[in-house]
């Protein structure tokens, strides 16, 4: 049964003039204003309950006066009175409070409450031959009477007085002749809000007033709670005043009754609330009455002796558990048989001989809960069958019942509950046409519809601003509860507790905030506990005490799990929907996917454009601008570096993050390239930051024809030796490369004679250089030289003067560029080190806000994409994700659904960012942590950059720093290791030399193997060296990573070494020369010839590029992790939003460009 929720709209306005001027959290204000608290007079008011001011007047109500004149006669003169009341706790309490008051001004009363199932409800003939052996001269009935007409008129004509109070409404059988104290007798009456103990406290009053106790009135306010609570009368005005003292007085001073009555309640050290009330005394002292004995209840509220109180208070509650076995038993029979006749219709009706009159009513509710349609129980007795039922919805049931009134003996109630009585022959006819009834309704009206008083977060439930909660009691009719709503939660701990396995307990969580949870009588429990998926969950909130330990605890009315919503599909494209469920359920590992692109179509291209600007070499920087941003136009920072680089001057840009410094180069090595034939290189910091930028770089080139290459240390010497080839013929137009390549190749890179252009990226690294951090970046000054003094631009966002100055010396800077523009639409969410972080993800995507989610794996993009379209189904359609191992149209096409929105959520690695610019992203998340300050900011500025208020949620921890580490390790072995490896390579040389010495003269020789082992298992060779060949007169063996990494983890258990290690080290050591390696044809294995080269002398592993970066971007994480986990969320967010910017640079080399 799907729940609906409807939350209170209200004026945001007052909401905050209340939180302002009372203190209050934001939802309770909130709260104040949906329960219709209009104004700051009226919350004051509202705030502070006063019987003094808010009790009216007595008299205001109808015969009041006459009422009270007869009843005083009676008192003065000693006559009998009889107080004639009804099984109901208003009308226990009513005669409880006018017995008592009268006793106490001196009458001869009597109290007498009819017998539920001999008598029935009212003035009934056995009531009445019961009352009249008590001899009365006056009956004054309270909570009953008002439909008494022709009972009255009988009582009248045996000589006996009668006195009315009720406050039921008058009908038009109202008696005649006597006084009828009725509220609801004048339509105008504000005291019509009472119940029936309310009208009998006001007698009290009266008389009290008239014979000399004024004030007597007020020792009953506790019982009168009791009955107004348990009528549940509307709690305000006179009321809520009434149930504020009420309460006070029983929980400062408890009356003998009260107190015995708490200690059987196990409520007994907690504070009594009009909410506790009514699952502890209320429903012990109405037992009584659904039992046929409230006599019982009566003589417990009339007793003043503790022990005595004790012993009744003690059969009450037996009568309650009485009641309770009844009603499960009733409960379990009613549901065999409701499963037996169910057949998905509308409306249920379940029948049987001699159930308990005193339950049924809360049966039917069990029925409408489990099937979650209207429910009507009814008990057959002589041919006769009377019910009561429960609606759901919003469906009328009365108006339902109705409808058949033709075959009804009776019927009653409201919308949600009736009473209905009929022939037994008649039920089948009768549940028949409700049912058809009910099929003309729609659908929708039998969803329960929950009313919300305001949405919620987790973190708002302190137990501070929950307390605040008890200012807004007594809380009951018109002043309900408060309910709230927490969207898009998880549940965690889930289990089945009670007797019956039926309640959930459980704890709701958004990642960040978690609150103990308990639903009772929970339907579905199972299917709940195995929810993966965020939900909806309705509740009330209190604060729970055990042990001395003080929690907030939700009660849950309602969890709504998310579900896939079928409006979403019809209004994507089903070909972009298909496409992107099938990348997400594709279980291949990803690789890295290479430029397919034509030759000849490229070559057309290009040519197209340098044709281009040789006609309009003036447009040419707009035409380019246009195809690769549209038709935004460039901020005026971008557009005086352009023209400054245009003019040939060296010049150095400090833009903050996201504010557009890739498109400056980007920009001006298409021109170079396309009206020069000039070539250019782009330097930056870390190697890992080049294999996206290179991607994004040919897919953003493709247009004009223009192509780049990447040359690091992991650069294949083959593939190096093709990029030289290209920089010479023109097939290569720029190339991205490290300081450390630079500075080892220098020579190579250079001898092309095409570059026109360098740019040093993220450049104040450079100032590392002068605190001998990063040496190679002293080689770039020396290089650009080299290159016949290209233009220069140099970018960062991080200048403060003394770096400024370092950079304009350094490369020769002409000219400075200082954007002063900041970001402060960006804000930070810091949840660093969360311990559940998927949850707080799942609500950030639950909004279906544009958001990008950084992951630092291939794999981690794709895992946790099918994690969130599990937990989140009600936007799975659009989380999709995006990495490196896609194919170039894969990716092009999800950048293209991302912009168009048809996708919402892209869970990506790096890959997803710079090239890509999606100006409408509300939240950026770095799930995992960065390697880089320069990746965090890369990262961090893809939010908010078409100036609209945006968040970056930082999520990422103290773990994720050290898988980065491993990471890092795992490419960049540290020494120790790199020494172990070549040792082993060394060895496994002399073993191969040895093997091929003493074998044949064949070209392999089988050597040394390994033997593993498994427990209760044979034993199995595997070979970690598989074969040995000679080549020109020197050795090779044949072996694996896989297998050196076993041999090398074997002999030193203490310092495991991984194939990734071993790969590494590999490579490390033939470029410096140690060993030689051949191409394998067993390719497919993951297999390498290798040679161990003789070598006397000492190399150092830092004379290595590979390596040298690799140690490079270590340095850089580990200065990077001291920094982003240490700063607090406003330096980071400082970093974010605004560049550092140096001083006015005149005079030191460089003229600033404003």
């Amino acid at each position: 049964m799907t729940a609906q929720f409807h939350v209170a709209s209200t004026d945001e306005t007052l909401v905050s003039s209340f939180q302002q001027e009372f203190g209050l959290p934001r939802f309770i204000a909130k709260t104040m204003a949906a329960h219709g608290i209009e104004s700051i007079q009226e919350a004051e008011a509202f705030l502070s309950p006063d019987l003094a001011r808010d009790w009216r007047n007595p008299y205001e109500i109808p015969d009041m006066d006459r009422a009270a004149d007869r009843l005083e006669e009676a008192v003065r003169s000693g006559q009998k009175i009889l107080v004639f009341g009804d099984f109901d706790l208003d009308g226990i309490s009513a005669t409880t409070v006018l017995t008592r008051g009268l006793r106490a001004l001196g009458a001869n009363v009597t109290p007498l409450i009819p017998k539920r199932f001999e008598e029935g409800y009212g003035l009934t003939p056995a009531a009445l031959e019961r009352a009249k052996g008590y001899d009365p001269d006056l009956i004054v009935t309270v909570d009953c009477g008002i439909s008494c007409k022709e009972e009255v008129e009988a009582i009248k004509a045996d000589g006996i007085d009668v006195v009315i109070t009720d406050h039921h409404e008058p009908g038009s059988t109202v008696p005649e002749g006597v006084p009828v104290a009725d509220p609801k007798c004048d339509p105008k009456c504000e005291s019509s809000i009472l119940a029936g103990v309310g009208v009998a406290l006001k007698m009290v009053q009266v008389l009290g007033g008239r014979l000399g106790k004024p004030h007597l009135w007020r020792d009953y306010t506790d019982f009168a709670t009791l009955g107004t609570v348990a009528d549940l009368m509307p709690l305000r005005g006179e009321n809520r005043a009434l149930v504020a003292d009420g309460i006070e007085k029983m929980n400062k001073h408890p009356r003998p009754c009260i107190a015995a009555l708490v200690g059987v309640c196990n409520v007994a050290g907690k504070p009594l609330s009009s909410t506790n009330l009514s699952f502890s005394l209320i429903p012990r002292l109405n037992a009584a009455g659904r039992m046929g004995i409230a006599d019982l209840a009566l003589e417990l509220l009339m007793t003043d002796d503790f022990e005595a109180a004790q012993a009744k208070a003690a059969e009450l509650d037996r009568v309650n558990d009485e009641r309770r076995a009844i009603e499960a038993d009733l409960a379990e029979e009613a549901r065999a048989k409701a499963d037996a006749i169910y057949d998905g219709q509308r409306a249920l009706v379940v029948a049987g001989e001699g159930w308990h009159e005193g339950v049924k009513g809360i049966v039917a509710s069990r029925l409408v809960n489990a099937f979650g349609v209207p429910s009507l129980l009814f008990t057959i007795e002589d041919g006769e069958a009377r019910g009561s039922g429960r609606s759901v919805g919003q469906v009328n049931l009365f108006k339902a019942v109705e409808s058949a009134s033709d075959i009804l003996t009776r019927f009653g109630g409201h919308g949600a509950a009736v009473g209905v009585t009929l022939p037994a022959d008649k039920l089948p006819e009768f549940s028949e046409r409700l049912c058809a009834y009910m099929d003309e309704l729609p659908e929708d009206s039998f969803h329960p519809l929950i009313e919300i008083d305001s949405m919620v977060n987790l973190s708002e439930l302190t137990i501070e601003n929950v307390e605040e909660l008890d200012r807004l009691a007594p809380f009951g009719q018109e002043n309900l509860t408060p309910r709230y709503l927490a969207r898009n939660v998880r549940l965690a701990n889930c289990r089945a507790v009670g007797a019956g396995k039926n309640h959930l307990a459980c704890t709701l969580t958004d990642g960040a905030s978690s609150v103990d949870a308990i639903m009772f009588h929970c339907d579905g429990i199972d299917s709940l506990m195995a929810c993966g998926s965020v939900v909806d969950a309705a509740f009330q909130v209190q604060i729970d005490e055990w042990r001395g330990r003080r929690t907030v605890k939700c009660m849950l009315d309602a969890i709504e799990p998310a579900c896939p919503c079928p409006a979403l599909r019809a209004c994507l494209p089903s070909e972009d929907v298909d496409f992107i469920q099938e990348l997400c359920e594709a279980t291949q590992e990803m690789e890295e996917t290479a430029d397919c692109g034509c030759a000849s179509e490229r070559c057309r291209r290009r040519e197209q454009w340098e044709e281009i600007a040789r006609r309009e070499p003036e447009a040419l920087t707009g035409r380019l601008v246009e195809a690769c941003i549209g038709k935004r136009a460039l901020h005026p920072s971008q557009e005086r570096a352009l023209k400054c680089l245009a003019e040939g001057v060296n010049t150095l840009a400090v833009m903050g993050t996201g504010r557009g410094k890739s498109l400056i180069f980007q920009i001006h090595a298409a021109r170079c390239a396309l009206s020069q034939g000039k070539a250019s290189i782009l330097v930056y910091p870390l190697r890992a930051l080049i294999s996206d930028q290179e991607f994004h770089l040919n897919a953003l080139f493709e247009q004009f024809g223009l192509r780049a290459a990447a040359l690091t240390g992991e650069t294949p010497s083959a593939q190096r030796s093709a990029v030289y080839e290209g920089l010479s013929n023109g097939g290569i137009d720029v190339v991205l490369t490290t300081p450390e390549y630079l500075a080892c190749h220098a020579d190579d890179v250079s001898a092309c004679g095409r570059i026109g252009f360098m740019v040093v990226d993220e450049a104040h690294h450079m100032a590392q250089a002068g605190a001998g951090k990063r040496p190679a970046y002293d080689v770039l000054g020396a290089f650009a030289r080299k290159l016949a003094d290209p233009v220069v631009l140099a970018v960062t966002a991080t200048a403060p003067t003394d770096v400024a100055s370092y950079i304009v010396q350094s490369l020769g800077i002409q000219a400075v560029v200082r954007d002063e523009a900041d970001r402060c639409n960006l804000a930070v969410d810091d949840h660093r080190s969360l311990r559940d972080k998927d949850s707080y993800l799942a609500r950030i995507v639950a909004s279906g806000e544009k958001t990008i989610v950084y992951v630092n794996s291939r794999m981690g993009s794709v895992d946790l994409t099918r994690h969130l379209r599990a937990m989140v189904p009600q936007v799975a359609m659009q989380v999709g994700f995006y990495n490196a191992g896609l194919s170039r149209e894969e990716r092009l096409r999800i950048e293209r659904l991302f912009r168009e929105n048809v996708l919402r959520v892209l869970v990506c690695t790096s890959a997803f960012g710079e090239g890509i610019d999606i100006p409408d992203v509300r939240h950026v998340v770095l799930y995992g942590m960065p390697f880089s300050e320069i990746e965090f900011n890369q990262m961090s500025g893809r939010a908010g950059r078409n100036g609209s208020d945006a968040t970056v949620h930082l999520l990422f921890g103290s773990r994720d720093a050290a898988s980065n580490r491993g990471v890092l390790n795992q490419g960049t072995p540290e020494h120790d290791a790199m020494a172990q490896i070549y040792r082993e390579l060394r060895r496994m040389q002399r073993e191969a030399a040895q093997g091929v010495a003493v074998g044949s003269s064949g070209a392999f020789v089988p050597v040394r193997g390994r033997e593993s082992a498994a427990a209760g298992d044979g034993s199995r060779m595997e070979k970690d060296v598989v074969s040995v060949s000679t080549h020109d007169g020197d050795v090779f063996f044949t072996m694996t990573t896989d297998g050196l990494a076993h041999i090398c983890t074997q002999r030193s258990p203490h310092f495991p070494i991984t194939p990734d290690m071993c790969a590494c080290g590999l490579a490390v050591f033939e470029e410096l020369g140690l060993v030689r390696m051949r191409s394998c044809s067993c390719a497919c294995d993951q297999r390498y010839e290798v040679h161990v080269c003789d070598f006397g002398g000492k190399v150092e592993l830092g004379d290595s590029v590979r390596y040298r970066e690799g140690m490079g971007e270590a340095e850089a994480f580990a200065r990077f992790t001291e920094w982003v986990m240490r700063s607090p969320a406003s330096a980071l967010r400082d970093r974010i939003i605004r560049p550092i910017l140096p001083d006015d640079m005149q005079g030191e080399g460089g003229r600033d460009v404003r």
